[in-house]
């Protein structure tokens, strides 16, 4: 899915972006494994500015950028988060058993589903550790999160569970497809996913009733070239609504030269949006805002619909202009404003509600 080579993106990356001068220390204090969100906090995000190494952990921040306060104390290897109506849990997908080389939580361990109560300080995981599961996306009343599961034998559907780890229900039951990067709408209705299969070999942006019902394609960009040197397929990814569920941003990649890929290895990625109906033309954001230059992900709206904050990997041609960071963007011109600039892998933001 969108996360895995995501984060596999983010491994190369960290290899430019890091020297020998940063810093390490024992961030695994088990008497303060969960902070406190502070009331300014708008953005959700995970960053390794702390650690030092591969672990990824949680962090919030104002909607301009500022007061960046750490959530989580673990040492584990976070991929992406969500956060319920209530602003009390945190959804976390997360890497916690060491299950593949090399040595170290990454982007290539089992990855299982996490609730982080930040009222009481508890974590607890959702699901199965035996399988991969994956998810940031609350139901609009906070009762239930969306998520995907791989089983051992491959097969990859959409679930969603209740908060307290009850009512685990199948929403899609597709041997021969895979479905992904589920979001639920905000009147709690629909939930959009990417789903892809051996005859498309791409993913197309669809929509389904909140009981797994009533499955509609929404957006399909048609036959593109399938670049094993890639690794992932063409098409729709990472789906996300607008507050009033008019539209749905997502993003797809644009350009891949295979002799020497752009941004790190991934490409030019741009975030797009559509009407959640599939109905007129698609938007370019990342074209119209002068950013298509870069590999931009997992985009988010603020809770206005005024903006839309995102990642963005960018290889520049002098190599310390480089970054993975946070950018925020208008959500009709798509003219961006930088909300991290450092020098540590920023990514996977979410605004809150």
């Amino acid at each position: 899915m969108q996360q895995i080579f995501f984060y596999i993106i983010m491994l190369i990356c960290g290899l430019m972006l890091y020297s020998c001068d940063h810093k390490n220390g024992d961030y695994n204090n088990e008497s303060q494994r969960l902070g406190s969100l502070p009331d300014s906090s708008a953005i959700l995000f995970t960053s390794n500015r702390d650690t030092g190494n591969r672990s990824r952990e949680i962090y919030a921040m104002n909607a301009d950028g500022g007061n960046i306060t750490r959530i989580t104390y673990t040492n584990e290897f976070h991929f992406i988060v969500g956060i319920d109506p209530s602003r009390r849990y945190i959804v976390a997908t997360r890497a916690v058993e060491d299950t593949a080389e090399p040595e170290g939580l990454g982007n290539e361990d089992i990855r299982s589903l996490w609730i982080l109560d930040l009222k009481i300080k508890e974590e607890k995981r959702l699901a199965d550790a035996s399988y991969l599961t994956e998810g940031d996306s609350f139901s609009p009343d906070g009762e239930w999160i969306v998520y995907l599961k791989r089983l051992e034998n491959g097969t990859l559907d959409l679930y969603k569970i209740r908060r307290d780890g009850t009512e685990m229900t199948q929403l899609t039951d597709t041997p021969d497809a895979t479905e992904g990067d589920p979001a639920w709408s905000h009147d709690g209705e629909k939930i959009a996913f990417d789903y892809s299969d051996a005859e498309l070999m791409r993913n197309v942006l669809k929509t389904m009733d909140s009981n797994g019902s009533n499955i509609q394609t929404i957006y399909d960009s048609g036959p593109e070239p399938v670049i094993p040197e890639a690794f992932w397929l063409p098409g729709a990814f990472d789906p996300s609504w607008s507050p009033d569920d008019q539209w749905i941003v997502f993003e797809r990649r644009v350009k891949f030269t295979i002799e020497s890929p752009e941004n790190f290895g991934s490409g030019d990625w741009h975030i797009f949006k559509v009407k959640s109906d599939g109905s007129g033309e698609v938007v370019d954001l990342s074209e119209a805002g002068g950013h298509g230059d870069r590999a931009e992900y997992l985009p988010s709206y603020s809770p206005d619909g005024h903006h839309i904050v995102f990642g963005s990997i960018h290889q520049a041609p002098i190599l310390e202009d480089s970054f993975i960071d946070i950018f925020k963007m208008d959500a009709d011109s798509g003219l961006m404003t930088r909300l991290t600039n450092d020098s540590w892998e920023n990514m996977g933001p979410v605004w809150m509600p």
